[in-house]
């Protein structure tokens, strides 16, 4: 099966050995890629410390390797450097990569949606809870205003294409948003993809040790073991009620980039 050897190159690639979970998401993954299907998009939502962007990050070199069309995006310049130095390939502004100055030299700034010369190409978007629709205002005009209908119009606007949004739903959403839209599968959905999506939860061993993951799984919980009619309120009273935490003793420095060398 494809699938399977997908999975063994993905295996090779990694100085550690894939959890079960993280083998299931690599064969879903498989599947998304190479079986055809119109307008397919993957949502791979994960806590911090999951091993989500280093499981995406050696996905990303094993389709580089099988010669597959990859556009590797994100949010801000920031996360898009981020995002480049653990796949080992360049990364782009999700703005760069789909709008285009109407007119050169346009006082107005008027940004158009792009025409997107990629086929058959898998457009990955990491730190997708940034990803805004609301519309927005400000002083240069992009596309319609809805930075997720655009991604979407843009990547589907060529055959073949396939697009994967990468998050984690405790992260902020956008400014004047109360959730993350391109982490909603029903929006997701709304926008006529074909949606299939998978969350990590477990978060590894290594991460475990850090104070800092440690903390944050632990508001986490206290966060979701709310109704969500009372996210807002909790917030206020996470000073009250927030779990015992503690210091950050163990930080470790993100692991090199050379670990995802290939041994084809």
């Amino acid at each position: 099966m494809i699938s399977d050897s997908f999975l063994q190159l993905v295996q090779r690639s990694l100085p550690f050995e894939l959890t079960e979970v993280q083998r299931d998401v690599v064969r879903r993954m498989s599947n998304f890629i190479f079986k055809p299907a119109d307008r397919s998009a993957y949502l791979l939502r994960g806590y911090a410390g999951t091993g989500k962007t280093f499981v995406m990050a050696a996905i990303v070199k094993v389709l580089h390797h099988l010669h597959r069309p990859v556009v590797l995006l994100a949010p801000t310049g920031r996360a898009a450097k981020v995002f480049s130095l653990h796949a080992g390939y360049p990364a782009y502004t999700i703005h760069k990569e789909i709008y285009r100055q109407r007119k050169r030299g346009d006082i107005d700034s008027h940004f158009d949606i792009d025409q997107n010369k990629h086929k058959d190409t898998v457009f990955i978007v990491d730190e997708a809870s940034m990803i805004s629709n609301d519309g927005g205002s400000g002083i240069a005009t992009f596309g319609t205003g809805c930075l997720l209908n655009d991604l979407v119009t843009y990547v589907y606007s060529s055959p073949g294409n396939r697009l994967v949004l990468l998050g984690d739903n405790a992260q902020l959403p956008p400014v004047g948003e109360d959730e993350s839209p391109a982490l909603n599968l029903e929006v997701l959905r709304s926008l006529d993809l074909n949606v299939s999506g998978y969350q990590l939860t477990t978060v590894m061993r290594q991460a475990e040790q850090s104070g800092i993951l440690y903390n944050a799984t632990n508001i986490r919980k206290l966060l979701h073991s709310q109704s969500s009619t009372d996210q807002t309120g909790l917030r206020t009273r996470l000073g009250h009620h927030a779990p015992q935490l503690k210091p950050d003793l163990n930080l470790k420095p993100v692991p090199d980039r050379s670990i995802f060398n290939f041994q084809f």
